[in-house]
């Protein structure tokens, strides 16, 4: 017998939309570690969803470029302060309703999507 695929679901930015609902939830998945977790345990919201994805591929980042010997170290710094202000901007955006792509993550996150 022919086994039975599942297709994977492909996201767009434009299916991505804010609920008020869950305006709590979206700032806290703006936090590397939060936006981890609730990446795998909202199901529901794709904008909850989301936000996790991005910002918890700018922790991965952020943990991937610190650990390169010697440039890595040197640039530690400033590579933090890179992440807060993503953070930040990230926070005040989705508190306004808005959604915020990371520059260089957002495509990449729509993929993790596609992928759990």
């Amino acid at each position: 017998m022919a086994e039975e695929k599942k297709a994977k679901k492909v996201y767009t930015l434009e299916e991505i939309k804010f609920k008020e609902e869950n305006k709590v939830m979206a700032i806290l998945a703006c936090i590397p570690v939060v936006g981890l977790i609730l990446f795998f345990v909202e199901k529901e919201d794709q904008f909850v969803r989301y936000m996790g994805a991005q910002y918890m591929l700018l922790g991965a980042a952020q943990l991937i470029l610190s650990i390169i010997p010697v440039i890595g170290w040197a640039l530690s710094g400033i590579i933090g302060l890179v992440v807060v202000i993503f953070i930040i901007m990230g926070i005040v955006k989705v508190a306004k309703g808005e959604r915020y792509d990371l520059p260089g993550l957002s495509a990449l996150a729509l993929k993790v999507m596609s992928s759990f």
